[in-house]
């Protein structure tokens, strides 16, 4: 029997164990050595050497890439146009609201009609509830209306500088809903109070922030118009004045029986809220009269009687500022028909003082009252005028002595 050794049908030509560079040699970088005596099978692979590494990055030398999208330009500007012009729409807003708002709480009067008989006049027809508009001088036929209708007004009668007997007349007779004004709660010697003052006792008086202002006197006038100047001067704004006073409401009493009176003492009111503030804008010091005898920027307006205005009165040292001119409160005010002169009599007199509305003016007397009174006419009349409250009397104290016009024995 044939012995059974190993068989082989394969020749093997690889080595139990490979060369590890026969794995992990690159064919393409692989010469075979021909010289070699070897078989091809076992032939020697040459592997050549790899090239050398980079040197490490360093951290300059690195870039970040963002792969975010960046914005376009053109949305860039289409957003800051935007922007702008939002801001210029709250800008010119906020402009026009000022205007609106901030000229109608400023204003002290509202504009003259032009179309009326007088600036002091009020049509018996027209009603005062068309409008939110005041009238500065209302009639009797006008306060009437606003008391049947419930508006919230504060009806004030002026005392005059005698208080003992304001107050007795008071007490006899007034018209219904009214209450007494101390003038010494105003003014003293024809300085106003301090504001802080002033608002302690309208506030004692029941008066608020949006009361409608009404105050009449005994027929002078005179306590009216200053009363009306310094509630204007601490920032109250709704301010009337009954024309013809007390005795205009008598004499409509004496016709309609809607027209009452009422006797003994005011009736007790609640406290107020009124906020007092000083409007400038009214008023000019000794400082500002001095300055302006240089500058020539106001006109100015002495309201005292002529004998006084001259020098001629008795008494006491009477004369005026030099650059016045004497507009006296009787060219103002009709005492025998009891009204203020017509629009056209007025105007006359202001144009012969030779006052122009282009201009500001100065008004001034010897205790502000007569010159308050003609601060009325010219405030109704469109003019900006402003009092100057420490008048004659302290002009001839502190004033140098060529600006002073004493008359006969005073300086020409």
């Amino acid at each position: 029997m044939r012995e059974t050794g190993d068989y082989k049908t394969v020749k093997e030509t690889q080595k139990e164990y490979e060369d590890p560079d026969y794995f992990y040699g690159e064919i393409s970088t692989c010469e075979v050595d021909s010289h070699s005596s070897r078989p091809d099978s076992s032939k020697r692979i040459v592997v050549n050497s790899l090239p050398p590494l980079p040197p490490p990055l360093k951290p300059t030398h690195l870039a970040i890439h963002n792969n975010k999208k960046k914005p376009s330009p053109r949305w860039r500007v289409i957003l800051l146009s935007s922007m702008i012009t939002l801001v210029f729409l709250v800008l010119v807003i906020a402009i026009i609201a000022l205007l609106l708002f901030g000229s109608r709480s400023n204003a002290p009067y509202p504009r003259v009609i032009r179309n009326e008989v007088s600036p002091f006049d009020i049509h018996p027809h027209s009603s005062p509830l068309l409008s939110k508009k005041y009238e500065v001088d209302i009639s009797p036929n006008h306060l009437l209306t606003l008391m049947i209708t419930k508006r919230k007004i504060c009806l004030f009668e002026a005392s005059t500088g005698d208080e003992v007997r304001s107050r007795e007349q008071f007490l006899t007779e007034h018209i219904e809903t009214a209450q007494l004004l101390y003038h010494s709660n105003l003014s003293h010697s024809g300085v106003p109070v301090h504001p802080l003052q002033f608002q302690r006792y309208v506030r004692s008086l029941g008066v608020d922030n949006d009361c409608h202002i009404v105050i009449y006197d005994r027929g002078q006038m005179i306590w009216s118009t200053y009363a009306a100047w310094v509630f204007k001067l601490f920032g109250h704004q709704r301010v009337s004045i009954l024309s013809g006073g007390f005795l205009a409401w008598k004499t409509q009493m004496a016709r309609s029986s809607q027209y009452r009176t009422d006797s003994g003492d005011e009736v007790p009111t609640g406290q107020g809220d009124l906020q007092s503030s000083w409007n400038q804008s009214l008023v000019i010091t000794f400082d500002d009269v001095l300055l302006n005898t240089e500058l020539h920027t106001y006109d100015m307006v002495d309201a005292q009687t002529k004998e006084e205005y001259t020098g001629e009165a008795s008494g006491a040292l009477y004369g005026h500022i030099r650059g016045a001119v004497n507009i006296p409160v009787d060219a103002m005010y009709d005492w025998k028909s009891n009204k203020w002169r017509s629009t056209a009599e007025i105007e006359e007199t202001l144009k012969e003082a030779g006052l122009s509305r282009s201009r500001p003016v100065i008004v001034y007397c010897s205790t502000s009252l007569r010159s308050s009174m003609v601060w009325w006419v010219l405030k109704r009349m469109n003019y900006d005028a402003r009092m100057y409250f420490g008048g004659w009397p302290e002009w001839v104290v502190r004033a140098p002595d060529d600006l002073k016009v004493l008359g006969k024995n005073g300086v020409a």
